[in-house]
């Protein structure tokens, strides 16, 4: 299973920081695709991250092509410290609201777990 995230940025600045923050994200992604799951239910998990929205915003949004969707709004600082840590937590919360098994969702909360000292500096 994927996990992916793209940015629906309208400032310009957001944007880059996002971009720049990617690559310490990676790992997580890397990560989170070799998580061999029991009982696979969505071909990947897709984040769109904003900063039209309060940093408290999570919605699902319906998919029906075998996704589990979501948008999240994040608030932008001029920490990439501080965005990539924000970015990280709403990836976990991604995958906690994704439908799971038990056992697949323990195995990608465990993930986050120990992928978090990496990621988030």
């Amino acid at each position: 299973m994927q996990l992916r995230f793209s940015v629906l940025a309208r400032n310009r600045s957001f944007s880059k920081a996002m971009r720049r923050i990617r690559v310490k994200l990676q790992p997580l992604l890397d990560e989170f695709e070799s998580v061999e799951m029991q009982n696979p239910i969505h071909e990947a998990i897709l984040v769109g991250l904003t900063d039209d929205q309060a940093p408290d915003f999570f919605e699902e949004v319906e998919n029906n092509d075998g996704f589990f969707q979501v948008l999240a709004g994040v608030g932008f600082s001029d920490s990439d410290d501080e965005l990539t840590e924000a970015v990280f937590e709403r990836l976990r919360r991604a995958s906690l609201a994704c439908p799971f098994s038990r056992p697949d969702q323990e195995a990608f909360a465990s993930l986050f777990d120990r992928m978090r000292p990496t990621v988030v500096c």
